[in-house]
């Protein structure tokens, strides 16, 4: 079975683990000494060795090690940032020599006495908090939209999971069984549930563990799309034939709490199958115009609407479609400050928390998992919501 989801990932560390060692090995101030270089090489083989053969492994390697899983995501993020502050480094560097500068300083000289320990500890920090459980939130939402009746409702929602090479099964497990403590009435996977195929099995056993009265219902994310789709949507058919678990694709459902009836509208991701290539805006907006059309054809205007969606920026059709909630993920919120606040609002007009159009709010959550092991402060998260009548 290729898991090329998680694979893909394997070839971008080694592209960072190869220009990092480059860096090390053939600019004269920032080479390391021979005996030292030669231990680098040989730890960066080892390293990306041990993780690539684990992508054809019967059973993941890195899922059953937790000593393993810490090496390589610590290994894999210090050559990511050593590549970050060596290149800039050396683009600052260039600029002075341009101006004529004379890097006299010894910090120029000798920029791994402080560039090595800086990564390290970026790469601590970073790989601490993605590998820490997530945190539980909790929500009170005031809406104008909903009808008395659904007074005090709980919802709680996973999103991200990513159940794969550095996050398993059984943490998704436990994020339920956390989440079941908090007795929701309903549970929603808003996309990304996983990216291992040999994790499949366990992971809807996982989710389908949620003991929420009005079930569990999930949407699509970007990754379900990229590998495995026919074995996913199959996996959701047998869950859903069983009871547990109702995926919505460009669809909704009714459901009724306290004899009073709602609807949920779940909505595909705007990505074609078996393609990792994004859509153009035009073309994602078309497509994210005809999930609409066909997900609100048949919605009774006059109930409630709670609206799932992977892609956040379906909350503006969600909105003009009076859904009164949307529930989102996707961004993980830059996942690694400053992106949060620079490259990821380029990215997204919604990148994590709440947002208002008219009398529709929309969460979005910054997730539970990752298929890069790295957060910095972003930290994972498990929501639940409980829903109030705006007076």
């Amino acid at each position: 079975m290729t898991i090329s989801t998680t694979l893909w990932f394997v070839y971008r560390g080694m592209i960072y683990c190869g220009i990092a060692g480059l860096l090390l090995t053939a600019i004269p101030h920032m080479r390391l000494h021979k005996r030292a270089l030669q231990c680098y090489w040989l730890m960066n083989l080892l390293v990306m060795s041990v993780w690539y053969m684990s992508q054809f492994s019967t059973q993941n390697w890195l899922v059953t090690s937790a000593p393993l899983r810490w090496i390589i995501a610590l290994w894999l993020n210090a050559n990511m940032a050593y590549v970050a502050t060596g290149m800039g480094f050396l683009v600052i560097s260039m600029l002075l020599r341009l101006f004529r500068r004379k890097l006299r300083n010894l910090l120029w000289r000798k920029p791994n006495a402080w560039l090595i320990p800086f990564v390290s500890i970026l790469s601590v920090s970073g790989v601490y908090e993605a590998m820490s459980p997530p945190q539980l939130r909790h929500f009170d939402v005031y809406l104008e939209q909903l009808p008395p009746a659904l007074e005090g409702m709980k919802i709680a929602q996973i999103t991200d999971s990513h159940v794969g090479d550095f996050v398993s099964s059984a943490e998704l497990a436990s994020a339920v069984s956390r989440l079941n403590a908090e007795k929701p009435d309903l549970l929603v996977m808003t996309g990304d549930l996983l990216d291992d195929e040999r994790q499949l099995d366990s992971a809807f056993a996982a989710l389908a563990s949620a003991n929420a009265p009005l079930g569990v219902v999930a949407v699509l994310g970007n990754h379900e799309k990229y590998q495995g789709l026919p074995a996913i949507l199959q996996q959701y058919k047998n869950a859903e034939t069983s009871g547990q678990i109702r995926l919505l694709v460009d669809e909704k459902m009714n459901l009724s709490y306290r004899g009073t009836e709602f609807q949920i509208v779940g909505v595909d991701y705007p990505i074609l199958p078996d393609s990792r290539r994004k859509l153009a805006e035009t073309a994602k907006l078309e497509y994210l115009q005809s999930s609409a059309k066909k997900a609100f054809s048949d919605v009774t205007r006059e109930q409630w609407i709670l609206c799932l969606t992977h892609h956040p920026d379906f909350f503006d059709l969600a909105a003009a479609n009076q859904a009164s909630l949307s529930l989102a993920g996707h961004t993980h919120g830059g996942q690694a400050l400053p992106l949060g606040y620079t490259v990821g609002r380029l990215w997204s007009d919604y990148l994590k928390g709440w947002f208002q159009r008219q009398q529709s709010q929309m969460y979005v959550s910054v997730g539970m998992g990752h298929i890069w092991p790295y957060r910095l402060g972003v930290p994972t998260e498990i929501v639940t919501f409980t829903l109030h009548t705006k007076k």
